[in-house]
């Protein structure tokens, strides 16, 4: 028995401890770090041999290895391929470091569009994507981001000329949109764009200010073209655009642009600071500052009516060739300047500043703490409609204080705030997790100069106040994510799967205060049916709130090296308007290393906002050739007005989005990338028509709604479905010609939307089908027209660059398309149709030190005007030249300029 134990058991237990010594003395470490310069990057594939393994959050790998030699390869998208053969000895640990060098700038690396940590070129990401840096986008002349983006990506539009820049991606709305800042949701402007001004881009629309973020603090932006709200919220139906900040430290970068119009107004000049620091060695913060200043621009025309003495309302031609002669020779005694009485014909007059601070330091080897902090203010000078002497009968003017009319001007002060700090890291099983809690908030303080409120003539007289304070709306945000992921590194025919979760919950909240009292009161009812400067009163200020909770799951997996795909599932839960599943599936195939097919399905959940929801809002305007001077009323969706008009409830906007294309890689030097997209929103949320008392239908209900005066009315509705269907196409090419280097780029986008369907009305109204109004279903066709074709049908961008030594040369050339309006005039359709132009763009730099470089150039270099309106009618007697409402680049001409950089 113990001869037994000792040859069977014992033995043998210790010739395999004894082997299991000395397999684990012979087994060794290689670590080792990637890195581009003091940027370490993540998710690195690491290959030895059959192993394969991707780096840390830190750009630091680990492969435990038997002794031998091997030859380590370092693969990363946008960088070249890396190889080293290494000799491992027994027992011994071998460090190694990585400094990538990047590719031709033919491929961009993003992460955007997938919640997995590998990031890969956007040749190779199944949806499109662009990447923008900020030192390519600083060459466009321009000094905000939204017009930088404008003449960079073809599918981005965005408004000009009005006070808040409103963005459009794919021919959609603002609110479509989705904005991140360093993958973390952007809070929203408290104020819709354009308020009640009619055919602004995306009017009506709630969006987001990218001007509030210093353009120092800028990296790189990324736009993922493609609907993803099942990755990252219910209102990235048309896409994101996600805004990197910078991490660099140990540089100090300075930029200075002073330009102006060829007119010689409009000067422009803006200032941005940015520098970083090492923090306790392995951390950062990075900090920046701008400035910016804009001028007024006047691009109207010279007013052609009655300015004391309006036209008599029943009498004869006879009678009003004299009545305009007697108010000529009025116009002549005092000297009034009719170039003066022209609404805001251009840029607006406007100051901004902006400060943020971005930073990430390690807790220990497997946390990381992250903030980001940032804080904007913007102070705008705007004139608005001015109020002519003739219109004594509509009771707006203190004639004792403006006998010559008046102008008002707005002056409303906005300021950003926005605050992001997480926690991120990777558990020893290799779940990587990351905890954010972020807090945005918008402000907008309404103040309006030059003005009167006209009750108080017959009080004050001359000496009533000109100056108001009209309230104050805010819009805050307060979000918090956790989202874990890993990636299994797989041996066989499936190369990496990856598996991302998370949770959000956020909380909105829209509140409007009043504003002073006499801004709204009417303090002489007996003389005057309406007065105030158009402020927030007591009654009509608001605080709602709403919670929105939020679920997601990501799969994403590469199949063999051909076959990538990603699927994702969200459920959002709006505590106003209930839940929701969104889904995703994409997928991109590689026919070859240089040829690729991806594609897209997807739905989309968007409830309306809360400013959507509860908005009210009065002001004037005018209506018609003759300028007649009306009251118009948005009124919220749970308003009685809107009840009496039989307005439907909000319901919230459901999409489908479907998109393919391919890309491919010619000659080594050049990269086409063609995706086709075709978007359907049923149930859209948009801003009505102007209901007018001049309808029958619409003065009767209005007649019977006690304290309700107003001429006009307006509200929110889901009244249309659209279809929108278009195709991006996009070549990029760079050569090394010898000691110089040649870049060019042709990007075009080609886009149409329609509505489908019927339009949804109000039975409260009749129906009318000689009414051109289509007042029963709340959307004319002037509202309509703006929706289909006023933004451009197609826009087309060629740039080319040349570098050599020092100089650097840069042409663009930007077609924007035909856009139309169809403004109602008297019950007639006043068609404008605005011919494509095309705007060409030239600069020059000179690198003077390694750390100094200047530039010249100028934008629109031909001085191209879009074209002049047709109609009388449309001029508004002979205000306006060009129209505000379908003009994508503008109506300024050219601009020249001139900037330096500084880097040390």
């Amino acid at each position: 028995m113990r001869r037994i134990f000792l040859y069977n058991i014992v033995l043998p237990t210790a010739i395999f401890l004894l082997a299991s010594d000395v397999l684990l003395a012979q087994q060794a470490t290689i670590t080792g770090e990637v890195r581009h310069g003091n940027e370490r990057l993540q998710a690195a594939t690491v290959s030895i041999g059959n192993k394969i393994l991707v780096t840390d959050q830190n750009g630091e790998f680990h492969f435990p290895i038997q002794p031998g030699k091997y030859v380590i390869a370092i693969t990363h998208a946008g960088y070249k391929k890396m190889e080293q053969e290494v000799a491992i000895e027994t027992d011994n640990s071998t460090n190694l470091d990585f400094d990538m060098v990047p590719n031709e700038e033919l491929e961009r690396v993003t992460t955007l569009g997938s919640r997995s940590i590998i990031q890969r070129s956007n040749l190779n990401t199944p949806v499109p994507i662009d990447v923008f840096t900020a030192a390519q986008l600083a060459k466009t002349g321009q000094i905000t981001l939204t017009q930088m983006l404008t003449v960079c990506a073809p599918s981005f539009n965005t408004a000009r000329e009005v006070s808040n820049e409103s963005v459009t991606l794919r021919g959609l709305d603002p609110q479509h949109v989705l904005i991140l800042v360093n993958n973390i949701r952007y809070h929203n402007l408290a104020e819709l764009f354009g308020g009640i001004l009619k055919g602004q881009l995306g009017r009506g629309s709630v969006g987001n200010d990218l001007n509030s973020i210093p353009f120092s603090a800028i990296d790189k932006i990324e736009i993922l073209r493609d609907g993803a709200s099942a990755q990252y919220g219910s209102d990235a139906i048309a896409g994101v655009i996600n805004i990197q900040l910078k991490k660099i430290t140990g540089k100090t970068s300075i930029q200075l642009h002073l330009g102006q119009f060829y007119e010689g107004d409009g000067e422009k000049f803006s200032l941005g600071i940015n520098r970083g620091y090492t923090l306790f060695k392995k951390g950062f913060v990075n900090f920046s500052a701008s400035y910016r200043y804009q001028a007024s621009t006047f691009r109207g025309g010279i007013y052609k009516g009655p300015v004391y003495i309006p036209y008599p309302k029943k009498g004869t031609r006879d009678d009003s060739i004299r009545a305009r002669m007697k108010d000529d020779s009025i116009v002549a005694a005092r000297g009034f300047n009719q170039r003066a009485a022209i609404d805001n014909a251009g840029n607006t007059k406007l100051t901004s500043g902006g400060l943020s601070m971005n930073g990430g330091l390690p807790i220990n080897a497997h946390i990381d703490f992250y903030w980001t902090v940032m804080a904007s203010l913007r102070k705008m000078d705007r004139p608005g409609k001015y109020f002519l002497p003739k219109d004594s009968d509509q009771q707006k003017i203190n004639y004792a204080l403006f006998p010559d009319g008046f102008q008002p001007r707005f002056k409303p002060n906005t300021v950003d705030l926005s605050a992001m700090a997480g926690l991120k890291g990777e558990t020893k099983s290799q779940w990587r997790w990351d905890y954010c809690g972020s807090y945005g908030s918008n402000s907008v303080a309404s103040r309006i100069v030059n003005t009167n409120n006209v009750s108080q003539s017959l009080i004050m007289g001359k000496s009533a106040p000109t100056d108001f304070y009209n309230g104050k709306s805010i819009y805050r945000q307060l979000t918090n994510d956790i989202n874990v992921g890993k990636i299994y590194n797989l041996q066989g025919e499936i190369k990496t799967f990856g598996i991302g979760l998370g949770a959000e919950w956020r909380l909105e909240n829209y509140q409007t205060l009043a504003g002073e009292e006499a801004s709204y009161k009417n303090y002489d009812s007996s003389h005057y049916a309406t007065s105030g400067t158009g402020g927030i009163d007591s009654a009509s200020a608001i605080d709602k709130n709403r919670n929105v909770l939020a679920a997601y799951v990501e799969l994403e997996s590469e199949i063999s090296t051909h076959l990538l795909f990603n699927t994702a599932m969200r459920y959002e839960y709006y505590s106003d308007f209930g839940g929701n599943i969104a889904g995703k599936l994409a997928a991109r195939y590689k026919l070859s290393d240089k040829f690729s097919l991806r594609g897209s399905i997807s739905n989309g959940f968007r409830a309306p906002s809360l400013q959507q929801r509860y908005l009210k809002s009065l002001g004037w305007t005018f209506k018609g050739p003759a300028r007649i001077l009306v009251t118009r009323g948005i009124f919220p969706n749970d308003h009685y007005v809107t009840d009496s008009f039989g307005v439907p409830s909000l319901t919230a906007e459901k999409s489908i989005n479907l998109g393919g294309g391919f890309t491919a890689t010619m000659l080594k030097h050049i990269c086409v990338t063609v995706d086709a997209y075709w978007i359907q929103i049923k149930n859209r949320v948009i801003l009505s028509s102007s209901l007018d008392t001049g309808t029958r239908g619409v003065r009767e209900i209005l007649s019977s709604i006690p304290n309700i005066k107003v001429d006009q009315v307006q509200f929110f509705t889901n009244a249309i479905n659209t279809r929108t269907r278009g195709i991006d196409i996009i070549l990029d090419g760079n050569w090394n010609l010898g000691k110089a280097r040649l870049g060019a780029s042709l990007a075009a986008n080609f886009t149409s939307t329609h509505l489908f369907g019927d339009i949804t009305g109000s039975e409260k109204l009749p129906t009318d089908t000689t009414d051109i109004m289509h007042t029963k279903g709340l959307f004319n066709i002037e509202d309509r027209t703006i929706i289909e074709k006023g933004q451009p049908d197609d826009k087309i961008i060629l740039s080319i660059s040349y570098q050599r030594g020092k100089t650097e040369a840069n042409i663009r050339n930007t077609r924007f398309g035909k856009t139309t309006i169809a403004p109602i005039q008297n019950n007639k359709i006043l068609y404008e149709t605005f011919t494509p132009k095309i705007l060409t763009d030239i600069s020059l730099s000179y690198l003077i030190k390694q750390w100094v470089k200047v530039t010249a150039g100028a934008n629109n270099i031909f001085d191209v005007y879009p074209d002049l309106l047709k109609n009388y009618d449309n001029t508004n007697e002979g205000r306006w030249i060009y129209s505000p409402e379908a003009s994508p680049f503008g109506f300024n001409g050219g601009y020249y300029f001139v900037s330096m950089s500084f880097n040390f």
